[in-house]
């Protein structure tokens, strides 16, 4: 090719499979400089997937495969930068004029998003590139790693005085001023917003102790350096303090995810002080967050390819012990985190706002499963279905619920709705009238968890004329044949009931000596693991099955 193009391509040399030299651009946009590069095997920056087989080119292959390339246009390959992130390109082999077995590789870097726009500093994609290598690499070979995540605290108060510009400057200088002071002592990222990274790498050896006082001497640096006003165009002058996470000390991480939790976790508390403050997290956070942390990225893509299923438990008529009907209940079996329970991802759901989506899907499953079994000439009890109130005191709340009745055409009299905890509902005027309209509509109404707190007595005055049940606590029901304040408060309840003129269902059923107490205080119905476990769909089946064909 000719000087112009050298002069604007990142470009190798090599000979035999060894890179004998490179350009100023190939240095400035994968970040080695000539002496990282040069005497480097081609394939420890370079990989190729073959046009034809799609399989990576295997390093024996590669020199050959990148000479013959000489003789077409161009090649999809891709560059490792130095944080071994992979840089997609098109690449241009030339033989070289002058020299024997020695070739010229052009490249055109087709995007990088291991660099952030705003400050020139690596950002997120890069810091796990590196931390994940770093972390594959041999134990003998693989340095002691810390992450640091600071955020520069109140910095949107910023934007509002100064403006974007203003703001996107300071981004910019603190970038810069960051780069320079942690210098060769770590990776320095912006993530996002006003969110930054150090990656510390040890390749002196250090003491366990010695790096956690290392790395403390780090953060100690970041606090002073909060401390300095900077200097930003327009003559302006502002510090900020920093809310600083530190990975656990002397903590061995399999994964860079889980390093990035503890440490998002640790900034989490230093926000809780109005000065630079960082924290250390702790062994205890890695598992637990990781754990919810995986939950919360994985829910939307379980929910939408349905990895989570509905399993059915079988509620029964105390008086005579026939099957009424059941309870929809979500299971998730997760590929790493194995059995999640569901009060987790549930309130998981909730938390993040996923709530409303996730009680519709589940509405939508169930309903879908009443009309197929129905099509199969099963004779499909009522089926009752969770719903929180944070969901029902939607304004599209029951708009949804109608358009997915009128989809699946599933008969209102087989769904009904369970009603959880209304503490803390912040709409009782839609909630009312949502519910009104659900019973209007012909679904039954029931209020679950009942007995467990002042809330649910509110709820059945506010909404008694809708109501159809009352669904006892499992907290009362374990120890009803053991104390005589949860017996005769049960009691109490079977009674309002009757006052109600709705029925009562016991759940966490699972001892004879619980079911006779329960049929002697004139509780209707039940669910436990003493009549049955959550079934899932053709277990559901098969018992339905019996217990009608036995009535028949």
């Amino acid at each position: 090719m000719s000087d112009v193009a050298y002069s604007l391509l990142p470009a190798l040399t090599i000979h035999n499979d060894i890179v004998i030299a490179c350009n100023d651009v190939f240095t400035e946009q994968v970040g080695y400089v000539k002496s990282e590069i040069i005497g480097c095997k081609l394939h420890s920056v370079l990989s190729i997937l073959d046009a034809k087989t799609q399989h990576t080119i295997s390093n024996e292959q590669l020199t050959a495969y990148v000479v013959d390339s000489a003789q077409r246009k161009s090649v999809k390959a891709a560059l490792k930068n130095k944080h071994h992130y992979s840089l997609p390109v098109d690449m241009q082999c030339l033989a070289s004029k002058d020299e024997v077995n020695v070739f010229e590789l052009y490249f055109r870097v087709l995007e990088n998003k291991s660099v952030d726009p705003i400050t020139g500093l690596p950002n997120g994609w890069a810091i796990r590139s590196r931390a994940e290598y770093l972390l594959r690499l041999p134990e003998r070979h693989k340095p002691k790693l810390a992450l640091l995540i600071f955020s520069v605290d109140n910095f949107s108060t910023m934007n509002f005085r100064y403006g974007f510009d203003v703001g996107d400057n300071y981004l910019w200088v603190l970038g810069k001023t960051l780069q320079e002071s942690i210098n060769d002592r770590g990776l320095v990222v912006r993530y996002s917003n006003a969110k930054f990274g150090v990656l510390v790498e040890d390749y002196n050896g250090l003491s366990a102790e010695s790096f956690d006082a290392y790395v403390v001497h780090i953060c100690k640096h970041l606090c002073d350096v909060a401390a300095m006003p900077l200097k930003l165009n327009g003559g302006h002058q502002v510090n900020k303090s920093f809310s600083i996470g530190v990975s656990a000390e002397s903590a061995v991480y399999d994964s860079y995810h889980a390093m990035e939790v503890a440490a998002e976790i640790a900034m989490r508390e230093a926000k809780k002080f109005s000065t630079s403050k960082y924290c250390l997290a702790t062994e205890q956070t890695k598992d637990d967050l990781v754990f919810k942390k995986l939950i919360i990225e994985e829910l939307p893509q379980a929910i939408e390819q349905n990895q989570i299923k509905i399993y059915f438990q079988p509620q029964y008529d105390l008086s005579n012990g026939m099957l009424i009907g059941f309870e929809a209940l979500s299971r998730w079996q997760h590929t790493e985190l194995g059995n999640i329970p569901p009060d987790i991802f549930v309130g998981i759901a909730e938390e993040i706002g996923l709530h409303f989506e996730f009680d519709l899907w589940v509405f939508h499953q169930v309903c879908s499963q009443i009309v197929e079994w129905r099509k199969h000439g099963v004779n499909t009890p009522r089926i009752a279905i969770n719903i929180s109130f944070k969901t029902i005191e939607m304004t599209t709340f029951v708009s949804r619920i109608v358009n997915i009745i009128k989809t699946t055409q599933c008969p209102t009299e087989l769904i009904e709705i369970e009603i959880t905890e209304t503490a803390t509902a912040k709409n009782i005027s839609t909630l009312r009238d949502n519910i009104t309209q659900l019973k209007s509509a012909g679904i039954n109404i029931a209020v679950d968890d009942f007995g467990t707190g002042y809330s649910s007595l509110n709820l059945i005055r506010t909404f008694c004329q809708s109501l159809d049940k009352l669904k006892l606590d499992r907290t009362l029901i374990e120890n009803i044949c053991n104390t005589e304040l949860d017996r005769e408060f049960t009691r109490q309840i079977i009674e309002l009931s009757r006052v109600l003129q709705v029925k009562v269902l016991a759940e966490g059923v699972e001892t004879r000596e619980q079911r006779e107490l329960l049929t002697q205080l004139g509780c209707d119905c039940a669910q436990g693991y003493y009549f049955d476990k959550a079934l899932p769909v053709s277990e559901t089946q098969a018992l339905i099955d019996r217990a009608y064909s036995s009535i028949s």
